[in-house]
């Protein structure tokens, strides 16, 4: 599995910029596009030919990458408007970045302090990459033979020769487990646990309370101080000291009872991390294992004896011609990718705010996920020119035509994923993922 790279999501963004490039495209008028996104003008190509195939490959991904960068635009619309009804804000903004602005003024307004880590782990889907690298018509390329070792994953129902990763909404997992992980013994979790976490330190929710160095909101007897000032009983503010039942916050002892939040060490329950977690019980998310002889009913690492679709490469492929094409599969593969993620908040200064970010954490994590799993797939297709693939080959009066309407449609998609990273920001936190 790949390493997780990190990327800081940073408020520098530039609105002039922005906004100047949504008055090119709506000056330049809306391309006309088939029921997949496509440019029509792509529709005369003559995908027999390897140049030509390319172009029409790039409409494509520009097309589909388009349509996810606007999914997880609107998903930040929706869960920051739902953040903004828990807290009694502006439910009234109609953009994303204006809706989670209105979260990011909540937090200055506290002098609030939110530390949101997510670590998401974002596979793209391999058939339809391997699909459109074989629609791509490189001449004498090889995908298995041209690809870089170690790099070849096939969709597979046979027997695999290398690492098998299945997906199923709840599989059995003697493995890796990248998602939740729900087992009857302990397994070592770095991200979200739900049970019993082993840590003599956490943050999170724990139904018994916290007996030492607690700081955060208490539904039971709060004993130190509350909202800075003494006490001995309930406590409707921020409790500092002991707390005797559902506390939720930071604490310094560990969780005698139900459990849920950041762990770092032992979990028995469910353990959600995107970088994987050792699991012998039931993964919802990715299972990675080494099958051996055993069949693989999943992505297949190496050889496989019953390929389902063409193989793909997820490292360089080594043919002529080859870099355009796989950039673009790469796009089309991230748009329908399947992410897991995990997430650990902090909320200092304001015990309402840190319910309602928890109440959307599910949605924050994955809204996060997409976020960077998008941002430079759309980076790299938005970079592209007419002569880039002009000097793959001939490509034709439909060819420019087909260049000219796909990089619209790609500009239109970084304007929409700049929204969605700008929003993220609105919500102070940074983000670990991996794309494979």
């Amino acid at each position: 599995m790949k390493s997780l790279n990190q990327f800081t999501i940073k408020r520098a963004f530039s609105t002039v910029g922005i906004v100047g490039l949504l008055a090119m495209l709506a000056g330049a008028g809306c391309s006309a596009t088939d029921g997949t996104g496509t440019p029509t003008s792509c529709t005369g190509l003559d995908t027999t030919v390897s140049a030509q195939a390319t172009v029409k490959a790039f409409g494509q991904a520009s097309g589909a990458l388009r349509q996810a960068a606007q999914d997880v635009e609107a998903k930040w619309l929706s869960t920051c408007n739902a953040i903004n009804a828990d807290l009694g804000e502006d439910t009234s903004k109609k953009t994303a970045a204006e809706a989670c602005a209105v979260v990011n003024t909540r937090i200055n307004q506290a002098h609030a302090t939110v530390t949101l880590d997510v670590k998401s782990e974002c596979h793209a889907d391999v058939s339809v990459q391997g699909e459109c690298q074989a629609n791509c018509n490189l001449p004498n390329c090889d995908v298995k033979a041209k690809c870089e070792p170690g790099k070849l994953v096939v969709e597979c129902n046979g027997s695999c020769s290398g690492e098998c990763d299945v997906q199923a909404p709840s599989a059995a997992c003697t493995g890796t487990c990248s998602g939740k992980c729900t087992a009857d013994v302990a397994v070592q979790c770095s991200g979200s646990c739900t049970g019993d976490c082993s840590d003599l330190a956490w943050n999170g929710t724990c139904d018994a309370g916290c007996e030492a160095n607690f700081s955060g909101s208490c539904g039971g007897s709060c004993t130190g101080k509350c909202d800075g000032k003494d006490s001995t009983g309930t406590c409707a503010g921020k409790c500092e000291g002991k707390c005797s039942a559902q506390a939720s916050g930071s604490c310094s002892a560990k969780c005698t009872g139900q459990f849920s939040g950041s762990c770092k060490a032992e979990c028995k329950g469910s353990c959600e991390v995107a970088g994987g977690a050792q699991c012998s019980g039931k993964c919802e998310g990715t299972c990675t294992y080494a099958p051996g002889k055993a069949d693989c009913n999943g992505e297949c690492h190496g050889d496989c004896s019953a390929e389902v679709k063409p193989p793909s490469c997820e490292g360089t492929l080594n043919c002529e011609g080859a870099a355009e094409c796989q950039a673009s599969c790469k796009g089309s593969a991230t748009a329908k990718a399947r992410c897991e993620s995990s997430a650990n908040l902090v909320v200092q200064g304001d015990d309402e705010l840190y319910g309602a970010l928890q109440a959307h954490i599910g949605d924050i994590k994955a809204a996060f996920a997409m976020t960077l799993a998008l941002k430079d797939p759309i980076a790299d297709l938005a970079s592209k020119t007419v002569a880039t693939f002009s000097a793959l080959g001939q490509i034709g009066a439909s060819g420019v035509a087909c260049a000219t309407s796909s990089i619209a449609i790609a500009a239109e998609a970084q304007v929409s994923i700049s929204a969605s990273v700008s929003a993220s920001a609105s919500i102070q936190g940074k983000g670990e993922a991996s794309t494979n």
